[in-house]
């Protein structure tokens, strides 16, 4: 016993040492893309996130990050050991899981194990925790500050102590259990759907001669107790809590959060007496069950955490949760769309009612005001689970060409779930489950064409099934860093040890499957995902890829006693290790290795610090969420550069909170000037504002709509359908009038420049709704006058510029509005402030490209920017005849840049960067990047053109864009005398257009 103890938990310790160590080395650094940032900053000074938050993991990482020791800089590299360190230990529980299951396998007690059988168990739980450890998934939250790896290890925990109390029958198990789900609430929900399994477990072990009526009722059993704590707990206890509030507040005259705290008292005594009676009555279960409540409200309340920081007013307090009324929307993720699940419309479906279904409240001064209702629509065609919904056009036009549907054609019930199992199912988990396991494309983001994000194996007939041709993979292809061949070896391995699992120990086979089941296509079927998405979203079934991990352990043992029919136990136990050792972690580590390792990376950084540098001092800066927006939060909230720079995310803008944020004064940045008053955008008021036609024919000046969108006259709103009357958009057509004199004393405009600044600017704002984000954006833009400089972030949608786009000129990731007269010959991709554009970009921080040894999809999407960027200052600085800072901006960018093509999208960037070293005489490295150019896209033709007539139509963009390059430099190259160059360029044109004339006709 001794024996066995002592050396699964050795080894334990060291698996973790082991990915903890893989994990270090392949960490990055600093502040990584999406949500990072966003984390990183909360955590390091206790802010309020996106719904519904992560207060637990948010008040770890304010713990690690004060091993900073006051090192701003290094603040980012400890909360991202936070991933690190949890993630390894999740390693280290799934070992002992494993062992723990293979034990029951054996039969034995564990003093009477013998040498070979207690080393099976040890190389099945290293190898199965390894593969789980270099997967690929688990593999990329491990190395940057996010939820899921800590929320994994909640469920490992979970798992494992399930499992301690299936051998020592000791129900403090059961109360750890309950506590440490309560914790993780605060993290991630992924632990909870481990409930059901727990809760087979729990039956197996308690019932001698389990029946499948019993396995059903202990699975539904689970599942109640999963609605209970995911609805009962983290929802109605709360929405108890704000009823409450509310009739303390508005009834009672008390102030805000007494009637929260006097629920959660009454709970608590409540919870106690059951307790307390309970005990007297000796009811065990009951005891038991009151007890496990208890500790799941004890774990949840760190919560408060959220309550208490937006009191605050932090910098960063998204929603502002800061009543329980507040908190409940909060965590109820109000903010979301709402998906239909069991029962709803097909995306054509016409509504045909709007059902009232609730009243939404706000804080008022001293009591809760109503702020709107909440609606419900009708519709006239619905369908049992409907899983092509949304009538977003992109979406429908997905829909359509995904099910081969004309346009208007509604799908039928049976296509509705063959899109659910096609693309919802197959698409979005089984191509993530096999990227895991089998192998992987690449690591670009998949839509559904066949060269992008798909699985792929290695084994050339089976890839060709689903991929075509496979004998002239391009360099898009085979030099990505994504191009992780398993050969479906974790695959085959898992699926031996499925039956062998299953052969042996039905029970915990079904337990296993159980797990799987729930961490992954269970979340399919629940969150019905609509298509499109800005991401890929296998993290979201890392729990299910760790069942499926115990399975691969399992897989060791099948080997081993295979093996045993032919050699001895130990032989067969030495083969079978060094076998499935190499040929699956060391495999998966080995090939996933390159795209994992983000030691040096500092993109995300370079990219922060490059946008708030591309600001005059004291900007408005415009940016959306995610990319666009945290890194820039990070920067400034946690390392203070360019505090002075005021950051508006305008998919946050329309919340009152946020603008009551923006009228304060944040680090250096002073109030921005927003003349509304609080109760003009308070929530619920001018949320929505449509566009009704007065026919008004000449542009309006923006302070006169403005006045009319805020005003509270009854003669200056339209009615609406419900009776009530609205603020309203009655023209599209805007103006604003400039003042020269304050033009040029703001220093907007140079001096030397004045001839061209515009007497008005007039534009058109083409939306048929002004949203309080547009109000808001109205109301800067006419009371700054031209005091600050207003910046737009240059990767957002074309929307977010609401018409100025003629008015915006480059000076870095940023378009700055300017009020020139407008070139109608150029677009806001074509103009560039010079000047100030050529000072930023000098001052660019671009080594993190350099010193990176894996540029990610995001990395290269900011590297292409950077490049476009750069090739268009260095154009108009040739064009103004500026040709020293035009070199210097190339030589910068060649040196500081990589000129990799990773797509044939970014051969278009070469086009300018050719004619630009041509035109500054610069022939020698003109010529090379053409042939180097050129070259690549023949190797990505041959490919395409390896490919049948029906799947070369995927490529027909590429095949366009590549097409346009070839002709581009074919033109370039005879403008600039290159005689043979020109030669070459003119053949090979010749040669494709012919080909895929021939081939595509």
């Amino acid at each position: 016993m001794k024996t066995f103890k002592r050396l699964n938990n050795a080894l334990g310790f060291v698996v973790f040492a082991l990915a903890a160590l893989a994990y270090w080395l392949c960490m990055e650094p600093t502040v990584s893309f999406w949500d990072c940032g966003e984390f990183i900053s909360a955590s390091f000074k206790l802010q309020v996130g996106h719904q519904p938050g992560a207060p637990l993991f948010l008040m770890i990482g304010r713990m690690f990050s004060l091993l900073a020791a006051g090192d701003l800089s290094k603040v980012a590299y400890w909360v991202n050991l936070v991933s690190v360190l949890s993630s390894a230990a999740t390693v280290m529980f799934l070992f002992w899981s494993i062992n723990a299951i293979a034990l029951k396998i054996v039969k034995k007690d564990t003093t009477t194990l013998n040498t070979t059988e207690l080393w099976s168990m040890m190389a099945a739980g290293t190898i199965g925790a390894l593969a789980y450890a270099f997967s690929d998934t688990f593999w990329f939250s491990a190395v940057e500050s996010e939820v899921y790896t800590i929320s994994t290890l909640c469920t490992a925990i979970v798992f494992w102590a399930i499992l301690k109390w299936e051998q020592q029958m000791n129900d403090k198990w059961i109360l750890f259990i309950a506590y440490m789900i309560g914790l993780s609430i605060g993290i991630h929900l992924l632990s909870l759907l481990a409930i059901p399994a727990i809760s087979l477990v729990y039956y197996f072990r308690k019932q001698d001669k389990p029946t499948f009526w019993g396995m059903a009722k202990a699975f539904l059993i689970g599942c109640v107790l999963l609605g209970i704590v995911q609805f009962g707990v983290i929802q109605y206890f709360v929405l108890f809590a704000s009823k409450f509030d509310i009739l303390f507040v508005n009834s009672l005259g008390l102030g805000f959060g007494s009637g929260a705290l006097a629920f959660v008292a009454l709970f608590a005594l409540a919870l106690g007496y059951g307790i307390y009676y309970s005990i007297k009555k000796r009811y065990y279960q009951l005891n038991l069950g009151l007890l496990s409540l208890a500790l799941v409200i004890f774990g949840f309340c760190s919560y408060f955490m959220i309550i208490i920081r937006a009191n605050a007013k932090t910098d960063i307090n998204l929603s502002n949760p800061d009543t329980p009324v507040s908190l409940f929307g909060y965590l109820s993720r109000q903010q979301y769309e709402d998906k239909p699940l069991l029962y709803g419309q097909f995306y054509n479906s016409k509504p045909v009612e709007t059902k009232e279904t609730g009243v939404t409240y706000r804080k008022g001064d001293k009591t809760y005001e109503e702020s709107g209702k909440t609606y419900k629509r009708v519709y006239d065609n619905n369908t049992f689970l409907p899983r092509t919904y949304s009538d977003k056009p992109s979406h429908v036009n997905f829909y359509q060409s995904w099910m081969g549907l004309a346009d208007g054609q509604t799908p039928t019930f049976w296509q509705n779930l063959s899109f659910m199992n096609s693309y919802q199912m197959g698409f979005m988990y089984w191509r993530y489950f096999a990227w895991n396991f089998v192998g992987r494309q690449n690591d670009e983001q998949g839509q559904g064409a066949i060269h992008q994000g798909n699985w792929l194996s290695g084994v050339k007939p089976v890839d060709a099934l689903h991929l075509g041709n496979q004998d002239k993979l391009p360099p898009s292809i085979k030099e990505n860093a994504g191009y992780n061949l398993f050969y479906g070896l974790p695959l085959v391995l898992g699926l031996l040890g499925m039956v062998y699992l299953y052969r042996n120990n039905k029970k915990d086979g079904l337990v296993v499957a159980l797990l799987f089941f729930c961490t992954g296509l269970a979340i399919i079927l629940y969150i019905n995902q609509d298509p499109l998405q800005v991401r890929e979203r296998d993290y979201a079934y890392i729990g299910s890829f760790y069942a499926f991990a115990i399975l691969i352990g399992m897989g060791v043992l099948a080997v081993k006693e295979l093996l045993a029919r032919i050699a001895s136990n130990k032989a067969s136990l030495a083969i079978a290790t060094l076998v499935c050792m190499l040929a699956v972690p060391v495999l998966m580590a080995a090939r996933g290795w390159d795209d994992h390792n983000r030691s040096g990376k500092t993109t995300a950084l370079d990219m922060a610090k490059n946008y708030l540098n591309s600001c005059e001092p004291n900007a408005i800066l415009f940016t959306n969420a995610d990319n666009d927006t945290y890194p820039l939060w990070y920067a400034q909230e946690v390392e203070g550069i360019r505090t002075d720079v005021r950051v508006i995310c305008l998919q946050f803008l329309g919340s009152e909170a946020f603008l009551d944020q923006m009228k304060k004064q944040q680090h250096l940045s002073a109030p921005l000037p927003i003349s509304m008053v609080h109760n003009q955008y308070k929530e619920g008021v001018r949320d929505y504002m449509p566009y009704v036609d007065y026919g008004i024919k000449d542009s309006v000046e923006l302070a006169d709509l403005l006045a009319v969108l805020t005003s509270d006259n009854k003669e200056d709103k339209v009615q609406m359908n419900d009776g009530s009357y609205e603020n309203f958009l009655p023209t599209q057509k805007l103006k604003l009038k400039i003042d020269p004199a304050q033009i040029l004393a703001t220093q907007t405009v140079a001096l030397a420049d004045k001839d061209k600044i515009a007497p008005q600017m007039e534009w058109e704002f083409k939306k048929n709704y002004a949203l309080k984000s547009d109000l808001a954006m109205f109301d800067i833009i006419v009371h700054n006058q031209w005091k600050r400089p207003i910046y737009f972030a240059t990767s957002v949608s074309d929307d977010t510029y609401i018409g100025l786009d003629k008015y915006l000129y480059m000076e870095g990731y940023a378009y700055r509005l300017l009020p020139l007269k407008p070139n109608q010959d150029a677009d806001k991709t074509e103009q560039t402030n010079n000047q100030l554009a050529f000072k930023h970009y000098k001052n660019f921080e671009l080594g993190g490209f350099k010193k990176a040894k894996y540029i990610d999809p995001e990395s290269r999407r900011v590297l292409q920017g950077t490049w476009t960027y750069a090739n268009t200052l260095s154009a108009n600085l040739i064009h103004e005849n500026s040709i020293a800072q035009a070199k210097e901006v190339i030589n910068k960018s060649i040196k500081e840049l990589p000129l990799k093509n990773y797509t044939i999208m970014d051969t278009l960037n070469k086009i300018s960067l050719v004619q630009n070293l041509y035109l500054v005489n610069d022939n020698q490295r003109a010529s090379q990047i053409a042939k180097e150019t050129t070259g690549f896209l023949a190797q990505e033709f041959e490919y395409i053109l390896s490919l049948k007539p029906e799947e070369q139509r995927a490529f027909i963009n590429d095949i366009r864009r590549g097409m346009y390059v070839l002709q581009s430099l074919d033109k370039i190259t005879e403008d600039h005398k290159q005689i043979d160059l020109n030669k070459m360029f003119k053949q090979q044109l010749k040669d494709y257009e012919t080909r895929f004339t021939n081939s595509l006709s």
